[in-house]
């Protein structure tokens, strides 16, 4: 196959690059600006062009090269550039394909306001109070700087490229306005940033997640501030349209139409690295700073609702906590997708204390898929201790959350009997009532067994989270719905 032409400049344009290099085909890549050929490596088969194109000399790069097809992936609101290149292979009846990217957008909020233009937007803004966060580029920058008014609200984040610097100080922002950096943004990143600069609008544009649209929309609806969206323009190739045009959305769908189009098989490779993490009981203080930033760095995310909705991402949420419903959605990512993609499994407490991990890593080697790491949690075991100021390394553990009352209860009798410390968890209220009914009569029928005293837990870490000292009796006035673990504590009379 002889080489394709990419337009690109996009994160689509260099994942493009990436994946004809890797099946050996050559390209020439041609982005707008210095900061595109940054990103872009060069290499053996990736040639870069920098510098805007018009449409003669577009004519001119196409007549130059004897290229097998074209590919469109410019930013979806670089709808000038989109036409030229239709016209100008149209014009010129050039039969190559031409294959265009269309973003994915994901169902954006009902908070959120939408437009149609820069330039409804910005009179909209008009009518708001407080800082706007502004995350569209320095393209628009005029548009949004018209009035002096609205244009001191602003805070702009672009590109840290020296022409986005400057067309910045060229509309009259101040360098306490600007934040120059390369996204995507992570969730967190996002709120931190509307916190530092007391934001009141985040603007943006249905860019879909490769634009980190999903993130900032999020942040918005955890920070509680307005979210205002520009709608992407709707793709109308129309008469302009080369008769052999296709869209695409995805490095697996530009695979599949090549294939189609000039016989080849290629390769494209999925490299999905999971996690296996425990985020403690469930509040977000408690997350290992190692897991936090598995959770700011996922595509994918998985766990029980609960679990899902206590912590800070952007990725793609899935309430799936079974081996049975997590291992099909990975084996469909990597057969869907082509790239590198991160997915985090949760599990609450600790991976190795009562845990699903172990089960889950086993069908995942099964499977086959290959990088697979575990990042433990704080168990409630540990948190519940430190809360009483107790040592529990010589303490028992018996677990009643989905196990017989006759494996339990056994474990439960041999470890009072030898007057233990006993850590236990449970699966709500009756286990806790359970536990000191059993006590009671083992007592009862044997006086010389220790008087135990109970160190309770309720929603460990949550908001609502409650301790109680209480007696076994004490405990069955226990009611309350909710997770309960504690420590049986012997009292240090003499037996």
């Amino acid at each position: 196959m002889k080489k394709i032409l990419v337009f690109g400049g996009t994160t689509e344009g260099r994942l493009t690059a990436q994946f004809l290099a890797e099946n050996q085909i050559a390209s020439d890549v041609c982005v707008a600006t210095e900061y595109g050929e940054e990103v872009l490596a060069e290499s053996e088969f990736v040639h870069v062009k920098t510098g805007r194109l018009s449409e003669p000399a577009m004519k001119e790069v196409l007549a130059k090269e004897d290229y097998s097809a074209v590919i469109d992936a410019t930013h979806p609101f670089a709808t000038e550039v989109s036409k030229n290149i239709m016209h100008c292979m149209k014009e010129n009846s050039v039969e190559m394909p031409l294959y265009r990217f269309e973003r994915k957008t994901d169902g954006a909020d009902s908070f959120c306001t939408f437009f149609y233009s820069a330039e409804e937007c910005a009179e909209r803004l008009k009518s708001t109070d407080g800082t706007i966060l502004l995350t569209t580029g320095s393209k628009d920058l005029p548009v949004f700087c018209q009035t002096e008014e609205l244009k001191k609200r602003l805070v702009v984040r672009v590109l840290p490229a020296v022409e986005s610097v400057r067309l910045c100080h060229e509309v009259g922002l101040e360098g306490r306005q600007i934040i120059a950096m390369q996204g995507p943004f992570s969730q967190k990143m996002n709120e931190t940033q509307i916190e530092d600069f007391h934001v009141s609008v985040l603007v943006t544009k249905e860019s879909g997640k490769t634009g980190g649209e999903d993130t900032k929309i999020a942040a918005c609806r955890k920070k509680g501030i307005k979210c205002f969206i520009i709608r992407k323009p709707a793709e109308q190739p129309g008469c302009d349209a080369p008769e052999n045009y296709k869209t695409v959305n995805s490095i697996r769908q530009l695979a599949d139409a090549l294939e189609a189009d000039f016989a080849l098989k290629l390769k494209t490779t999925c490299r999905l690295s999971i996690i296996l993490a425990g985020i403690g009981m469930g509040s977000p203080e408690n997350e290992t700073v190692e897991v936090h930033n598995a959770l700011l760095n996922a595509d994918y995310a998985f766990g029980a609702s609960r679990m899902l909705e206590s912590v800070t991402t952007g990725a793609k949420k899935f309430p799936y906590y079974m081996a049975k419903d997590i291992v099909p959605v990975l084996s469909q990512i990597e057969a869907e997708e082509s790239g590198a993609y991160n997915a985090v499994v949760l599990f609450s407490g600790d991976t190795g204390f009562y845990s699903g991990a172990a089960n889950l890593y086993a069908e995942l080697k099964v499977s086959g898929f290959g990088d697979v790491r575990i990042l433990p949690g704080i168990p409630s075991l540990s948190y519940l201790a430190a809360k009483f100021n107790l040592s529990w390394q010589n303490a028992r553990i018996i677990s009643t959350h989905g196990v017989a009352k006759e494996c339990w209860l056994e474990s439960l009798r041999g470890a009072v009997c030898s007057g233990a410390l006993v850590f236990f968890i449970t699966s709500g209220a009756e286990d806790v009532q359970s536990i000191a009914r059993e006590l009671i009569l083992l007592k009862k029928n044997d006086p010389k067994i220790s008087d135990y005293i109970v160190q309770l837990g309720y929603q460990l870490s949550y908001a609502d989270e409650k301790l109680y000292s209480l007696s076994l009796e004490g405990c069955l006035e226990i009611t309350q719905k909710g997770l309960y673990s504690g420590f049986l504590v012997p009292s240090k009379k003499e037996r």
